[in-house]
């Protein structure tokens, strides 16, 4: 069955999800402004993925403006962390009942909630990076292994909208997981992408001079180790649970592991990308995340130590 699917935010992300959406026979529109819907007007909707040699224009319907009666079965907001603020009064107004919010949040989800009502709200995430160059968006799916698109009620239930998001996004080709616990999973998840973003602002170039950086690899791993050990002492939790190897692993290996894992197309699409073109986001979250800390008893200082480069 074909549903009515807008995508709030033409980004990377939201023209990944979008585009991908629409080609798999969903009824997806994208909501954009300024530049990007200027050269959205223009070129139409281009995606490529890393491995392929030539872009796929996409139909989809291109709006710049949201009615409180412009009813979608699912809104996906692909904004950054600093943006959606701006946004909630917007989307309040509208009638919708299914707000996909697919947004770093180390935060909780109070803010949205507050605004939209709690029945309205599923959190989630991307698993996709990528970049806009030309017009065209260079994307790639994230393994399933390692980040796959994840979702979930708040209370954890599964319900059914939940199973008919996963049935959708699957059929787009995106690898999805449903999470019981979204909160603690977007914790973690900063706990892990501050660090592998901020580790850029500390060197000051990019995923491959990094790779040839054993200061700055250091560096990051143990604020990688730090961010998880406050997590798992203070109660909230490593989710999913396999990440405890981040906390587990000697250091010397994981100083070879991301040395490895830096030197990589993968960290340059997925990592390298976004903390290149998103520094006020990775600034917004890491500083959220360590005032969680601090909430909670722990001054997270390795970490501190790449914040204060951004």
């Amino acid at each position: 069955m074909e549903r009515r699917i807008l995508i709030y935010g033409a980004g990377v992300i939201g023209s990944t999800f979008g585009g991908l959406m629409a080609a798999s026979g969903q009824a997806a529109t994208l909501l954009s402004r300024n530049n990007r819907l200027n050269e959205l007007n223009n070129k139409g909707l281009l995606l490529q993925r890393n491995d392929q040699k030539k872009a796929q224009k996409i139909s989809v319907k291109i709006i710049s403006e949201l009615k409180p009666d412009d009813i979608y079965d699912y809104v996906f907001v692909t904004l950054r962390k600093e943006q959606v603020r701006d946004a909630l009064p917007l989307l309040k107004k509208n009638k919708s009942q299914n707000f996909v919010f697919m947004v770093n949040n180390p935060s909780g989800y109070d803010d949205w909630t507050n605004a939209l009502g709690r029945e309205r709200v599923i959190p989630a995430f991307p698993g996709s990076g990528g970049k806009i160059e030309n017009g065209i968006v260079f994307y790639e799916i994230v393994s399933g292994i390692i980040q796959p698109t994840t979702l979930g009620e708040i209370n954890g239930s599964n319900s059914a909208r939940i199973r008919k998001l996963k049935t959708i996004l699957k059929s787009a080709g995106f690898k999805v997981s449903v999470s019981n616990n979204m909160d603690a999973w977007q914790k973690t998840h900063v706990a892990m992408v501050g660090p592998l973003g901020d580790v850029i602002y500390y060197d000051g170039g990019n995923n491959y001079s990094v790779a040839k950086n054993s200061l700055a690899i250091k560096q990051m791993n143990l604020a990688l180790k730090e961010n998880f050990n406050f997590l798992k002492e203070s109660g909230i939790g490593i989710v999913p649970w396999k990440l405890n190897i981040i906390r587990l692993m000697p250091l010397w290996i994981l100083n070879l592991t991301m040395k490895y894992a830096f030197n990589t197309k993968w960290a340059e699409t997925v990592i390298s990308n976004h903390a290149l073109n998103a520094r006020n986001e990775m600034k917004v979250i890491s500083n959220e995340f360590i005032e969680l800390a601090k909430s909670k008893g722990y001054n997270l200082k390795e970490f501190e130590k790449l914040v204060e480069r951004i």
